[in-house]
């Protein structure tokens, strides 16, 4: 806008010189006419891009399920069953006792003097110097673009092919097999179980419990307060000027000034002090006691039983029966849904950000070191000593015997046996279907805008 005036006035100038009179060579034939500024308004014109939807036909294919009866052979195992005869050994346990001989370990206590080394702990304060960053916070402003969304429906139509189900009956037959029970009388050998009471002995090792005085040196710290006084950094607002690089402006901020305080804190000091307790422990020792008790030994006879067994045979019944089969009818319809088309917008936010800054300081505090200080002390231990000795006892030692015995077993088998029966069978076949869709497009638009520009005009006008 600028470089058009001032080519302007330069055309104006050496338009004036060029019509001044002719041998006038004076400052004055050179000087330009007035000029004025005169606000017009100009048409222009901007590219737009906008979608644009329009109709295309494609073809799709679907797929449409048909279902027919097809009669299948197959071959089912029957079960039957018959008796067969069979041999089988038997261990049959027997009892007898064995005297052994084992090897027992006594114990015996004896009481004797040890000594060990105790450390005990000693504290002590001091003074350390630690660097403390100390955070600054100001607070800034700043501003940031941002998508606003906007979301507008549009009405829409779609054809779809819908599948009816239609369920028509149809009767049928099959063969079932009807269980028939009848009782069989048979013989089984069973084991009846026995019992015998014995006498027998064992030795116990008993415990028992007596108490025992002692006495132990036990360290207990005693926590003893004390008043110290510190000095604590606090902050507190103070204006400074400042300068603004842009506008070349003094103004005055709020900063955060450090100053220190004396402040009495309590501080708590650990003092160890030593005293003697007396303690009891349970000490706990063993002696043989001979125990007598029964024992219940089990023994096996045979019996013969006779019991009546229910045998089932299975028999072949035919039997009609309805069933309701599943067709399929497609419908077409046409559906109205609405979409919802989401554009953006920019929009400029002004938000304010506290930025953290951090400065470093030297402190001075006073910290407990503790240390440890060996420390020879005499306790009294008691010391296990043991002895071995051969003990005699019984045990019950269990045999087996083989034995041959004859039962009877039921053995199934399964016999092949050839059926028919009819089966629904489903098959699908491609049906081709014209179906309008509308396809999103770019439309470019030359939109008419209006602009207000200063045009400079010759003051003889």
């Amino acid at each position: 806008m600028f470089s058009y005036i001032a080519a302007y006035l330069v055309a104006g100038a050496a338009t004036a010189c060029a019509s001044g009179p002719v041998g006038w060579l004076g400052p004055v034939a050179c000087l330009p006419p007035p000029l004025r500024l005169e606000e017009q308004t100009l048409t222009t014109y901007r590219t737009e891009y906008r979608t644009a939807y329009r109709e295309v036909q494609r073809t799709v294919c679907r797929t449409v399920p048909e279902t027919r009866e097809e009669e299948i052979r197959e071959t089912v195992m029957v079960p039957r069953c018959r008796e067969e005869q069979r041999q089988r050994t038997v261990m049959v346990p027997v009892r007898r006792e064995e005297t052994r001989q084992r090897v027992v370990v006594r114990t015996e206590w004896r009481e004797e003097q040890r000594q060990r080394t105790v450390m005990v702990p000693e504290t002590e304060e001091v003074e350390r110097q630690v660097r403390v960053c100390v955070p600054e916070w100001r607070q800034e402003e700043r501003q940031r673009t941002v998508m606003v969304p906007e979301v507008r429906h549009e009405q829409r139509q779609q054809n779809v092919l819908v599948l009816r189900t239609r369920l028509r009956e149809e009767e049928r037959q099959r063969t079932v097999m009807v269980p028939e029970t009848e009782e069989a009388e048979r013989q089984v050998h069973v084991r009846v179980p026995e019992w015998r009471e014995e006498e027998r002995q064992r030795t116990v090792m008993v415990p028992e419990l007596r108490h025992e005085e002692r006495q132990r040196t036990v360290t207990t710290v005693r926590t003893v307060p004390e008043t110290q006084t510190r000095e604590v950094v606090c902050y507190q607002p103070v204006s400074i000027p400042i300068c603004d690089p842009c506008a070349g402006m003094v103004g005055t901020a709020c900063q955060l000034a450090a100053y220190t305080q004396a402040v009495n804190v309590v501080v708590l000091h650990s003092v160890p002090e030593q005293r003697t307790e007396t303690y009891t422990v349970p000490v706990q020792s063993f002696r043989p006691e001979t125990q007598t008790y029964r024992v219940r030994s089990p023994s096996l006879r045979e019996e013969i039983h006779t019991e009546r067994v229910p045998v089932t045979t299975l028999r072949p019944r035919t039997e009609t029966y309805t069933v309701r089969v599943p067709e399929c009818v497609p419908e077409q319809q046409t559906v109205n849904y609405e979409v919802a088309v989401c554009g953006y917008r920019p929009e400029a936010q002004t938000f304010r950000v506290w930025v953290q800054s951090q400065r470093e300081e030297i402190r001075t505090e006073r910290v407990p070191v503790t240390t440890l200080r060996p420390r020879t002390e005499t306790y009294t231990v008691r010391v296990p000593m043991q002895r071995e000795e051969v003990e005699t006892y019984t045990v019950p030692v269990c045999e087996m015997r083989p034995q041959t015995e004859t039962y009877t077993v039921n053995v199934s088998e399964n016999v092949p046996e050839v059926r028919v029966r009819k089966v629904p069978v489903t098959t699908y076949r491609k049906v081709s279907e014209v179906v309008t869709e509308k396809v999103p497009y770019r439309v470019c638009e030359e939109v008419p805008q209006q602009v207000k520009v200063w045009v400079p005009v010759s003051g003889n006008d």
